[in-house]
C-alpha cells in the first residue's frame, strides 16, 4: 500500500463579499473575511491496482462536478469528496435541490469552478507525495453531541438547537464514538491521521458573517500540530440530528475547545495504537486491498412523489477489517448505529456529505416521529426510505465473500 498527502487552501481570495450558506440559500449574507482558513487536505490510496482519493473539505457539501474527469485523467480510480458540512463556509451548493449547485458568483470566474481546479492541483501533488505505508484503525469516544429533536412524553418534537448548552435534555439517539485511521510511513511517523465523528459544525451561528471551517477545523490544525508533518482528516458522520453542545452562536471559543475535545481524543486513540505492528489487533493486513464499490439508488421526492432522484453512494473496503460508507447528505444518527451494530467488519464507519448533496436521510422511526429533517424542512428532498435502503445495501455488499 502506498499513500500521498496534500493541503491545499481553498480559501476564497479575496474573502471578504463571499457569500456564505448554511442558515441561508440566497445572496443575501455576505461574508465579512475570513476568521480562519479553509482548506481541502488529500489523501491518496494505492494498492498497487487501484487509486483511491479521498478529499476531506472545509465546504457544506460539493458535489462531484469536474472533478470524477478531471481525477480520472490524473490516473485516479475513485473519488471521494467528504465535506465537513461547515455552516460558516462559501456557497458552492443550492441547498433547495438534491444534487444542486452554485456557479453564479464570482461572475465570470465562479468560486466553484476554482476550488474544482484546486482539488484536482492537491490530487496531483498527493500523487506525487505517494510512499509506502502501513495502516491501523482503533475507537475512542467524547461526548460533544446531542439529539436536537427532543421527543417528548406526548409523542411531538421539539427542535431544541441553542437550548442544551447546560446539558438539560436527556439524549435521543447519539454516537460518541470517535473512528481513527491512522497511516504511518516506512519510519513509523504518521502520514495521515483520520478522525471520524458525528456532530453538525454548527458552533457559529446565523449571526456569524465570517468563513470558518467551525470545530472540524480546530480539530485538524489541533492534530497537524501535535504530528509534524501528518495531514489531519476529518470525516463527518451521520450528523443529520445532532449538534455540539454549544451552538448557533457567535463566539469562536467554543468552536475551539469543542475541536480541540476532539483532536484530543484522536490523538490519544493514534497514540496508544503507535507505529504499525504487523499483526497486531489494530493493525491492518501488510497490503490491504482496496475496493471501491458504486452504488445508486432511485428515489422518490418527498413532497412530490411523482417526481424521481438517483442518489449514487459507494463503500470504500480497506482490506478486511476496515470499510467507510459513503452518502451523498445528511444521515441521521440511527443510520450510522444500525450500520456499525450489523456490520460483518469490525471496524465500519459511516461518512455522510460525500461525493454531493441530496438532504436529509432520516430513518422511518424519526420520519414517523417528526422535526426538522424528519418530515419537514426545505432540505428534506427524497423518500424518508432511502437512508435505510442504502445501508441495506451497503450491508448487502459487505456481506459478500471476496
Amino acid at each position: 500500500m502506498r499513500a500521498g498527502t496534500a493541503r491545499i487552501d481553498i480559501t476564497p481570495q479575496p474573502a471578504a463579499g463571499v457569500f456564505m450558506t448554511g442558515y441561508t440559500n440566497t445572496h443575501d449574507k455576505p461574508s465579512t473575511g475570513a476568521h480562519d482558513p479553509l482548506f481541502a487536505r488529500v489523501l491518496v490510496l494505492d494498492d498497487h491496482h487501484t487509486r483511491v482519493a479521498l478529499v476531506a473539505l472545509d465546504l457544506i457539501g460539493l458535489n462531484p462536478g469536474r472533478l470524477p474527469a478531471m481525477a480520472r485523467a490524473l490516473g485516479i480510480h475513485g473519488l471521494l469528496l467528504a465535506a465537513s458540512h461547515t455552516h460558516g463556509g462559501p456557497m458552492v451548493i443550492d441547498l433547495a435541490e438534491p444534487y444542486g449547485e452554485d456557479r453564479s458568483w464570482p461572475e465570470g470566474t465562479p468560486y466553484l469552478s476554482w476550488v474544482e481546479d484546486r482539488i484536482s492541483a492537491g490530487i496531483t501533488q498527493a500523487l506525487a507525495a505517494l510512499q509506502p505505508v502501513h495502516l491501523s484503525v482503533g475507537r475512542g469516544a467524547v461526548d460533544l453531541s446531542f439529539n436536537r429533536r427532543l421527543v417528548k412524553t406526548d409523542g411531538s418534537v421539539e427542535m431544541i438547537w441553542g437550548q442544551n448548552r447546560e446539558r438539560r435534555h436527556a439524549y435521543g439517539p447519539v454516537d460518541p464514538e470517535v473512528g481513527v485511521i491512522r497511516i504511518d510511513g516506512e519510519g513509523g511517523n504518521p502520514v495521515a491521521l483520520l478522525g471520524n465523528y458525528a456532530c453538525h459544525p454548527v458552533v457559529l451561528g446565523a449571526e456569524n458573517q465570517q468563513l470558518t471551517a467551525d470545530f472540524p477545523g480546530y480539530t485538524c490544525a489541533y492534530l497537524e500540530d501535535r504530528f509534524p508533518g501528518a495531514l489531519a482528516l476529518f470525516l463527518q458522520g451521520a450528523c443529520g440530528d445532532l449538534d455540539p453542545y454549544v451552538d448557533v452562536q457567535n463566539d469562536f471559543g467554543p468552536a475551539r475547545a469543542q475541536g480541540e475535545v476532539l483532536g484530543r481524543e484522536v490523538e490519544l486513540v493514534a497514540r496508544a495504537m503507535g507505529p504499525y505492528p504487523a499483526g497486531a489487533e489494530q493493525a491492518l493486513e501488510p497490503e490491504p486491498r482496496l475496493e471501491l464499490i458504486h452504488l445508486s439508488r432511485e428515489c422518490r421526492r418527498y413532497f412530490d412523489p411523482q417526481a424521481r432522484c438517483r442518489l449514487e453512494y459507494s463503500v470504500l473496503r480497506l482490506g478486511e477489517k476496515l470499510a467507510l460508507l459513503n452518502l451523498p447528505g445528511e444521515p441521521f444518527v440511527g443510520l450510522q448505529l444500525d450500520l456499525k451494530q450489523r456490520s460483518p467488519l469490525p471496524h465500519t464507519f459511516l461518512v455522510g456529505y460525500t461525493n454531493g448533496y441530496a438532504g436529509y436521510f432520516p430513518t422511518l422511526q424519526a420520519n414517523r416521529e417528526g422535526g426538522y429533517g424528519a418530515n419537514s424542512g426545505g432540505t428534506l428532498h427524497v423518500e424518508a426510505e432511502a437512508g435505510e435502503g442504502m445501508v441495506e445495501e451497503a450491508l448487502r455488499v459487505l456481506q459478500q465473500p471476496r
